[in-house]
């Protein structure tokens, strides 16, 4: 691949470095949908408040907030047939995830016919639900945790009439992505990394000077080539690696790539 392509390559994707440059972090992503079994009612609100994650890595042990792009209230009842809502978004310190940890509000309710219940929900907003997880996050992999809800042994009725959310959900876990690591010498070049696939970039990144490492991260499976450019004022070489492949849940390793 000639020079000059790598360096129109650079001004057009240059603007997203700094979102993908995150080599020296160690990272993962880790995304939460709510799906549901269907119950037999017309509406089943639950009020998402917040979610968190119990992680165990070299940066902390305890509880982590999650990002939550739907905060509020979900009829669950319409997470049906493939449907799916993302209640959190993050990207977290790699490490191990022991426990998931719905906080909810006071806006839990059940519809049935033109009857609209509240919802009673044990410690849904002081403690939480708390779901058993077990799952170790590896740098550079997105994850994918789906939160099916059974709502038909969900609801409670109570001897009062009232009705009660005591949450059955089975937890799916399950890693989304792949990624690719690997060094480039000499250590003292700013090197932009790409995955390719075809005439598309998919992924890109930089060899960070001093460090040399790269890690091309969120990679859907396949085969990809990955090129290497140093700039057109190093001196260098650009240089590419041919029929890498990708696999769900795994980091593919390349051999020290060196530009000359």
């Amino acid at each position: 691949m000639k020079r000059k392509i790598f360096s129109i390559l650079t001004v057009l994707i240059l603007g997203i470095f700094v979102a993908c440059d995150t080599n020296s972090d160690m990272t993962s992503r880790i995304i939460i949908s709510m799906v549901d079994s269907p119950g037999d009612y017309d509406e089943v609100n639950i009020d998402v408040q917040r979610i968190q994650i119990h992680l165990t890595s070299t940066e902390t042990d305890g509880w982590l907030d999650l990002d939550n792009p739907n905060q509020g209230v979900i009829n669950i009842l319409e997470l049906t047939n493939g449907v799916s809502v993302i209640i959190a978004d993050s990207e977290i310190p790699s490490g191990r995830v022991s426990q998931v940890r719905l906080i909810l509000g006071e806006n839990n309710n059940l519809v049935i016919g033109d009857e609209v219940h509240d919802l009673k929900v044990p410690s849904g907003s002081q403690s939480g639900i708390k779901l058993q997880v077990q799952e170790t996050l590896t740098e550079g992999i997105t994850y994918s945790l789906k939160l099916d809800f059974d709502a038909s042994k969900s609801i409670v009725q109570r001897g009062n009439g009232k009705y009660s959310l005591k949450p059955v959900i089975n937890v799916i876990e399950e890693a989304t992505s792949g990624a690719i690591e690997g060094e480039v010498e000499p250590k003292s070049e700013n090197v932009a990394v790409y995955a390719i696939q075809g005439q598309d970039t998919v992924r890109s990144t930089y060899a960070i000077p001093d460090v040399a490492g790269y890690l091309l991260e969120g990679l859907p499976e396949g085969t990809y080539t990955v090129a290497f450019d140093p700039g057109e004022n190093s001196g260098l070489a650009p240089a590419t690696v041919e029929n890498v492949d990708v696999t769900i849940g795994q980091v593919t390793a390349l051999q020290t790539i060196t530009l000359e």
